[in-house]
């Protein structure tokens, strides 16, 4: 539902996430340059400025966070998302839901390689129950049904998790799911044909894949 889509946005995430307990980085919203001046109020640089469908800058002062936005709203439009900078190991997990909450199956990666654009281009399966649990907990409380994935920061300093971002979709490297076990595409057709979908246990660990 529209609904469902909105409480994943890249502007109302932070929000959804702080009532459900999960951690993520700390963000405001920037609809003009004043905005910016605020930075310094809530965050340390560097920070990261993101659109609001796609594409984003990690930014080391004021001057370079004027020209981050004006790339962006030129691209995305408004708002622009300013969040906290969290240095660490980057993780996905791609997902599938079956609109009661159910979780049909996730599978963990790590990102082993990230391109310019902040793209996982290779990656290999791990099993963390961490990452798991928010997964399924986003799954129950929304009560998804379609693909999603869920990108994810291990921050280096504490060793926590943050979930940066839910897209509402299965990503570029979904196939790594049936290579690993789990044919999350092949499921989420069963689920728009209305025939019965068996929830998938497990995967294989130490599968890799190149983009």
């Amino acid at each position: 539902t529209f609904e469902q889509l909105e409480i994943r946005s890249k502007d109302k995430l932070f929000n959804f996430c702080t009532k459900q307990g999960i951690k993520v980085p700390k963000n405001i919203l920037a609809t003009n340059i004043s905005n910016l001046h605020s930075i310094q109020n809530n965050f340390s640089y560097p920070v990261v400025l993101k659109g609001i469908f796609y594409e984003a800058y990690i930014v080391n002062n004021f001057d370079e966070a004027v020209v981050a936005f004006n790339k962006l709203k030129q691209k995305w439009g408004f708002p622009i998302i300013v969040q906290e900078y969290i240095k660490g190991d980057e993780f996905n997990v791609v997902g599938l839901g079956d609109g009661t909450g159910k979780t049909i199956g996730a599978v963990v990666m790590r990102k082993l390689y990230i391109t310019d654009k902040g793209k996982g281009w290779s990656g290999v399966t791990i099993l963390d129950k961490t990452l798991l649990g928010v997964s399924n907990k986003f799954i129950l409380t929304s009560k998804w049904k379609s693909g999603l994935e869920l990108e994810f920061i291990k921050s280096a300093a504490t060793g926590e998790y943050f979930l940066l971002e839910i897209n509402p979709r299965f990503p570029a490297w979904v196939y790594l799911a049936p290579n690993a076990g789990q044919n999350l595409p092949w499921a989420l057709v069963k689920l728009g044909m209305d025939e019965k979908v068996t929830s998938f246990s497990n995967y294989e660990i130490g599968k890799m894949f190149v983009r």
